[in-house]
């Protein structure tokens, strides 16, 4: 058997590097066509390069020649290599131009689908006629989906797989921040000099140590460049946040699925977005959303304070007192936070979507 794995950011990489491990494991001899990051370039057997994590309109804009290229090479080598199906994995705006163009000869499936119920719903016209089912993350999409006529499953969301059981420490008489920039060269470069600001007006209060987090070596790079710019100097790890979540009494991130793992590790966090203004005021033209962090959608409230690309450095800091100090806002952050876990599912989620994918994989075939 044949497949293709088409992703085209950090945790879609890390999504599809886990599809694929389980995968092998119920099929051994699967060839793989993939692209993404690291993650699935170690395990395709074809490995395909498309432009990779890049962030907002204008840092899309800047490299469409890229993009035009990839849509080409990914959409002829699926076309000569005719996989037995191709799942996309979030990333939407190459993915379901691939999906248009592919989804009437080849077996599609969407894993991660795009967000329609945030903004530009007229995308699930190209899913319904494209996309042989979708796998979604959220289980309120399952419905949303289903209404339209498109058929839908839900496993729980695979974040779940990344966690890993045993006690999570609580830390010494020194409270610990650890800064979870993002895994994108543009929200490192304009958050980690925010969280480096936020550090130093909450060091004014009461000692405090901090951790960072690198979500690779080109990530490191920058980060120890900004480091030392400011002249601070911080403990860094480079690879997967789970040290400096689980090292950390209050973590400040990025929005993104790295809130669900801190979340899912049970502490407590802030949450952060800054971009350009042009992206920005191109994301309030067509984002219907008034919360961006996965936790609070989740939850369907603002229980995580989200922090939009203006950043009130004193109201910041109290919030990352009453959070130390275990005050209300620390309360409502844990209260939530078990609720969420029931919610996301029992974990496996790899090894479910990748049971399902086999099993129509062969049923459609035998069609």
């Amino acid at each position: 058997m044949k497949i293709a794995v088409i992703a085209g950011e950090k945790s879609g990489d890390n999504y599809g590097a886990a599809l694929i491990d389980s995968i092998r494991r119920i099929k051994p001899d699967v060839s793989v066509i993939g692209t993404g990051g690291e993650g699935i370039r170690k395990r395709a057997d074809l490995f395909i390069d498309c432009p990779y994590g890049k962030m907002g309109f204008s840092g899309v804009l800047s490299r469409l020649h890229l993009f035009y290229r990839a849509f080409k090479e990914v959409k002829e080598t699926i076309e000569r290599e005719n996989p037995s199906f191709v799942v996309f994995i979030d990333n939407p705006g190459l993915n379901l131009k691939l999906a248009d163009a592919l989804g009437k000869k080849h077996t599609c499936f969407y894993y991660i689908p795009p967000k329609v119920w945030a903004h530009n719903y007229k995308r699930i016209r190209i899913i319904k006629s494209s996309i042989r089912a979708v796998i979604t993350i959220f289980p309120f999409e399952r419905t949303l989906y289903q209404k339209e006529g498109i058929p839908a499953f839900w496993f729980g969301h695979p974040v779940t797989d990344l966690i890993k059981s045993g006690e999570v420490p609580e830390g010494g008489d020194i409270p610990v921040i650890g800064l979870l920039p993002g895994s994108r060269e543009e929200e490192v470069r304009y958050l980690l000099p925010v969280f480096i600001r936020i550090l130093r007006y909450a060091s004014e209060k009461r000692k405090i140590a901090a951790l960072l987090s690198a979500s690779d070596k080109e990530i490191r790079r920058i980060e120890e460049d900004i480091l030392k710019k400011e002249g601070e100097e911080i403990t860094l790890f480079e690879g997967s946040p789970e040290k400096v979540i689980k090292g950390s009494s209050l973590l400040l991130a990025a929005s993104g699925t790295v809130n669900l793992e801190v979340a899912l590790y049970g502490k407590p966090l802030l949450v952060f977005y800054k971009t350009t203004y042009l992206n920005y005021i191109l994301a309030r033209l067509v984002v219907k959303l008034d919360m961006i962090s996965p936790v609070n959608l989740i939850i369907g409230k603002k229980v995580v304070p989200e922090y939009i690309q203006q950043f009130p450095y004193r109201k910041i800091v109290k919030e990352i007192d009453d959070i130390l100090d275990k005050g209300l806002l620390y309360q409502r952050e844990m209260e939530a936070f078990a609720h969420l876990k029931e919610v996301m599912g029992s974990g496996s989620v790899s090894e479910k979507v990748a049971g399902f994918l086999i099993k129509e994989g062969w049923r459609l075939q035998e069609c």
